[in-house]
């Protein structure tokens, strides 16, 4: 019934010759591993995580010298055997204790459906309603302990708000995870190992350093839960060690090992004599609060008193007004951009050989509702520190005269639609969506002229830049302007709309080119 999650083969993955297979992270050294494939985007980003947190906990080197001899030289079967092995009473998955990512000690909570570990599925109220319409209830029942251990995991690392006293994760609900991808390596695929390998952290940059002992500083399932019934029962970086922040739990909850059905588990279809159907859960679990997660952007507000947040999904996923505050410290209209610290660490040395680029996914959550996940693979900035300002700089205000012509357009299409100064009601949404991921091929262009550019002037890219958004932004309202959604066609509110907002706001080239170039020249 129970198993070592660093010692079975419990990973499905994807071999060189293409074959499918099984493996432990005892195996990870294996250079014909090249890819994991869980049956779920979620749990494929879970998984990532806690090969990432096992290594990073385990193995992480001790400085960039250390972690570029691993690089050069190999990550061998024996390095993995020697970290791994203290770990490995720590990481049991059954109805022991303790008992991976669940309470030490027995939970007098409530039993419910272990398929609540998922966070689409329908929870009571929406149950009581009858408004499971679009996932209906009974789809997911039962579930392998393979599934359910990865399952856990990831609610546990993305737990949006669960009602009165059930925490978010230590990132808050419904993080954005942000890692570097390696395409290829040399000109060949690479092994599993040196993908997760890049985004494993030096202990002197990280701040990280490996633990003298193993115990519930690390991984809290190792001693009985600190609640959080009181405002001040709360979990501080101060009060743990750093690496917590890969195995935060903030969930009571309890798996119902001896609850079992026969059959074939819901999620992977693999058979089993022992599927899981229950668990029990309590609330008032860790309350972590002022973690900075390594893996994760994080934004502080502008305005006195704002508190740093981590980056999250919101409806249409990140898009490309996001990525400069993903590869580097920039600011937006509202915040400073932070990205996450294995980007700045890694942004700091170019790899010989190595194709990279920015794997950014996590869910979209109303609350306790997941909306949808998102996925975005992106372009990864490596460039001399002496050339940073300058296309910040550029970048920049790139991404402001796109915010500033989408305003603009958004003001355009109301009046055409429903006249000047008329009270409109509604989600506009839909517009910001639709132009920043028509305009990303553009962007993506720009930061390629950017990142090749010798002159050190901007002024004739931000020209062509602005020229380019302001065609785009008008033929954009003119494709949209007569689909009206109230089937409302005034021509001459049309015309006049377009009139006021795009004849007289042609855009001059120049302008805040030059000032990007004075900008660069005095960093």
């Amino acid at each position: 019934m129970h198993f070592n999650l660093l010692t079975t083969k419990w990973l499905p993955v994807i071999y060189r010759d293409g074959g499918h297979g099984k493996i432990a992270p005892m195996e990870l050294a294996d250079e014909n591993i090249m890819e994991l494939v869980l049956p779920r985007p979620d749990f494929q980003g879970a998984a990532w995580q806690f090969l990432l947190g096992v290594l990073q906990t385990a193995l992480a080197p001790k400085d960039k010298e250390g972690w570029e001899d691993i690089w050069e030289e190999g990550l061998t079967a024996g390095m993995i055997r020697n970290a791994l092995t203290p770990l490995e009473p720590l990481f049991e998955f059954g109805p022991g204790t303790p008992s991976f990512m669940q309470d030490f000690e027995p939970l007098d909570g409530e039993s419910v459906s272990l398929a609540l570990l998922l966070p689409e599925t329908p929870g009571a109220q929406t149950l009581r309603l009858n408004k499971d319409h679009f996932i209906k209830r009974g789809v997911t029942e039962k579930l392998c302990p393979h599934c359910a251990a990865l399952a856990l995991f990831s609610l546990q690392l993305n737990a949006p708000s669960g009602g009165k006293g059930y925490r978010t994760g230590l990132r808050g609900g419904g993080p954005m995870t942000t890692l570097l991808e390696l395409h290829r390596y040399n000109g060949e695929p690479a092994p599993l190992w040196r993908r997760l390998w890049l985004n494993v952290m030096p202990q002197r940059e990280s701040h990280m350093p490996l633990p003298a002992n193993y115990d519930a500083r690390v991984f809290p399932w190792l001693a009985p839960t600190r609640t959080s019934e009181k405002a001040s029962d709360i979990v501080t970086p101060e009060q743990a060690d750093a690496l917590q922040a890969f195995w935060g739990m903030p969930r009571r909850i309890r798996i119902d090992f001896s609850a079992t059905q026969q059959g074939a588990c819901d999620l992977c279809g693999e058979p089993g004599d022992a599927l899981l159907t229950a668990m029990t859960v309590k609330n008032y679990g860790i309350n972590y609060v002022g973690w900075v997660h390594p893996l994760t952007p994080h934004r502080v507000p502008k305005k006195e008193g704002g508190e740093m947040f981590s980056v999250k999904a919101q409806p249409g996923g990140l898009l490309w007004r996001d990525w400069l505050g993903l590869m580097m410290e920039s600011e937006s209209e509202n915040n400073y951009e932070q990205p996450a610290s294995i980007i700045k660490i890694r942004q700091q040395k170019r790899l010989e050989g190595a194709q990279t680029g920015l794997w950014c996914f996590g869910y979209d959550f109303d609350n306790m509702k997941a909306r949808c996940w998102y996925e975005h693979h992106l372009p990864f900035l490596q460039t001399p520190e002496e050339k940073l300002p300058f296309i910040r700089q550029t970048l920049s205000d790139a991404a402001r005269f796109a915010t500033r012509m989408l305003s603009l357009l958004r003001s355009a299409l109301k009046e055409a639609w429903y006249g000047e100064n008329a009270t409109v009601r509604g989600d506009f949404s839909f517009i910001d969506i639709d132009f920043w991921q028509q305009t990303q091929p553009r962007f993506l262009a720009l930061v390629e002229a950017v990142k090749a550019d010798e002159t050190g002037d901007n002024r004739a890219l931000l020209s062509a830049w602005n020229s380019d958004i302001w065609r785009f932004t008008r033929h954009y309202f003119d494709d949209r302007a007569l689909t009206n959604p109230q089937e409302r066609t005034e021509f001459s509110d049309i015309m006049k709309a377009r009139k006021k907002f795009f004849t007289q706001t042609k855009v001059k080239p120049g302008g805040k080119g030059a000032r990007a170039k004075k900008t660069q020249e005095a960093n």
